[in-house]
């Protein structure tokens, strides 16, 4: 049999209630007997041959032997009683009158049924079964979870979550190719394919102590050649309610909708012009915390710009730093930039982001592949050969980025944005250089309405890039329909135009160089 846990209730079974009550019918029928016998001091002394002996009793102290006996069994009859009223109660929070104390507390019953398979011996009889303990339950509480009846005797938590985004896309061209400022002419194809872009499985929770948490995400995807990868995984520590110390992998601070979950973005992906500046991700350490009433903050160091699977061998000795807050002065924006729940009171949130992030080649002035990821504002690599002047390497660079941004929703409709402004100093080659100094900048706008509540949301997007090699724009319209009124699952659709794309990043489907019309349909579900 199970054994009552402190915090869940047995549940009402017909043995249960067959045994209480044959056990009252039993009681009563003993106490019933035991009130007939001794009705006199008379009828006492003709049961008992020896009474007259010296010995014996008086008739008074039998009786009031029996009645002691009566009060134990009515006591008796009484706990048996409210067990049985017990059984009746109906799950959920019940008073716990049990604490002394002036205000009782309260208590969840839970409806909760286990069975566990006997092995019986042929040679030997069957051991009575011992009594078990729950430590553990499984729920769902967005996401499956594993927790304990107790926390402080049990201090583990596991929670899972993952989601999916299966997408087609589309590309036609408008260009046959594209220079970049190296002079190299690279074709511009068309595209046509399914993808499943993001599969991701995240387990987060406690252990050892509740201020210990871990969090872990997988993710598999046809651009990472259908192979799991290790995307965050890091240790916190909870300091205070308001401050929490992270060691491991993540997302380097910076830039709004980098830092949102891709679950979350408006369209199938986030703007051009956020990809184009937003950093990646990096092992460090980071501090995240609260202040005011409804406000963020990150800060962290950590190796690189982006250096996502990258060995400590392609990576250079100097850390990168970073630093982003946001704050909301209406009231609590939440996670979702669109206004799915329709807020009937304008909802704020303001913020900016920097970082710094110095680069160096190795010993032989050599650049490492850690800062690959810059381009010129054309598409050019910075550390290609010839990307400044013909011949040269860019090997060493300094680089600051700094962004604000500002989004805002009311009553379905919503509308968010970020400027980004990248300096890149002290640029060092293995030969003479016409600047030694670069400036980039961009932004980008994006608004939408809700035009059926929780269910229809159309959109429009545009983005810039600028710089010393070029421009490019981005102009996107799309919607996202949600069959089940939940933001757990929706179904995507845009159309955006490229006049020459300086980035080059598979995830949204944007390679360098496009010129023309990208198509992305989306399915995308969660738990």
């Amino acid at each position: 049999m199970w054994k009552e846990h402190p915090q869940a209730a047995l549940r009402k079974t017909p043995g249960l209630l067959a045994a209480l009550t044959l056990a009252l019918i039993l009681i009563s029928s003993v106490a019933s007997a035991q009130l007939v016998a001794p009705a006199t001091a008379e009828t006492l002394s003709r049961e008992t041959p020896s009474a007259q002996s010296p010995s014996a009793k008086s008739p008074g102290e039998r009786i009031e032997r029996l009645q002691q006996r009566l009060d134990q069994q009515a006591v008796m009859l009484r706990e048996l009683r409210n067990r049985l009223d017990e059984t009746d109660t109906t799950f959920g929070l019940i008073s716990d009158d049990s604490q002394d104390s002036c205000t009782p507390g309260m208590k969840q019953r839970v409806d909760l049924i286990a069975e566990l398979p006997i092995e019986d011996s042929c040679d030997v009889g069957a051991a009575p079964q011992a009594s078990r303990t729950l430590d553990y339950f499984v729920d769902y509480d967005r996401g499956w979870r594993i927790q304990p009846f107790d926390p402080q005797q049990h201090p583990f938590d596991l929670r899972a979550n993952g989601w999916v985004q299966f997408r087609h896309h589309g590309f036609s061209r408008e260009s046959q190719s594209w220079t970049d400022n190296a002079g190299v002419t690279r074709p511009i194809r068309n595209r046509n394919a399914f993808d499943v872009e993001r599969a991701r499985l995240a387990l987060s929770g406690h252990l050892l102590d509740r201020r210990l948490r871990y969090f872990v995400q997988l993710d598999g995807d046809t651009d990472g050649s259908h192979m799991v990868d290790f995307f965050d995984y890091w240790w916190a520590w909870q300091l205070t309610d308001r401050f929490q110390i992270q060691f491991g992998k993540r997302k380097v601070s910076a830039s709004r909708q980098w830092l949102l979950t891709a679950r979350r973005t408006r369209f199938s992906d986030r703007p051009m012009a956020n990809d184009f500046f937003r950093p990646d991700r990096t092992v460090g350490i980071f501090g995240v915390g609260k202040f005011a009433k409804h406000g963020h903050y990150e800060i962290m160091a950590g190796n690189g710009y982006r250096t996502t699977n990258l060995p400590n061998s392609q990576t250079d000795s100097r850390f990168t730093f970073a630093a982003s807050s946001y704050v909301d002065p209406n009231g609590d924006f939440g996670g979702q930039i669109v206004d799915f729940a329709g807020t009937t009171t304008p909802l704020w949130r303001l913020g900016h982001s920097m970082v710094y992030s110095p680069q160096s080649g190795n010993e032989a002035g050599i650049p490492l592949r850690e800062a690959d990821f810059l381009r010129l504002s054309d598409g050019t690599r910075l550390t290609q050969t010839g990307a400044l002047a013909p011949g040269t390497t860019v090997s060493e660079f300094d680089l600051w980025l700094y962004g604000v941004d500002l989004a805002w929703k009311y009553r379905g409709w919503s509308v968010t944005s970020e400027v980004f402004l990248r300096w890149i100093d002290d640029i060092v080659a293995d030969g003479p250089l016409p600047q030694t100094n670069l400036f980039q900048h961009g932004y980008y706008v994006e608004g939408g309405k809700f035009v059926i509540p929780q269910t229809l949301d159309l959109n429009l997007r545009y983005s810039h890039v600028d710089g010393d090699f070029g421009s490019a724009n981005e102009v996107a319209a799309g919607f996202n329909w949600y069959p089940l009124k939940k933001p757990t699952m929706k179904c995507s659709f845009d159309v955006t135009h490229l006049d020459g794309s300086p980035l080059n990043n598979a995830s949204s489907d944007i390679l360098v160089g496009d010129d023309g019309v990208l198509f992305r349909s989306q399915f995308q579900a969660e738990f």
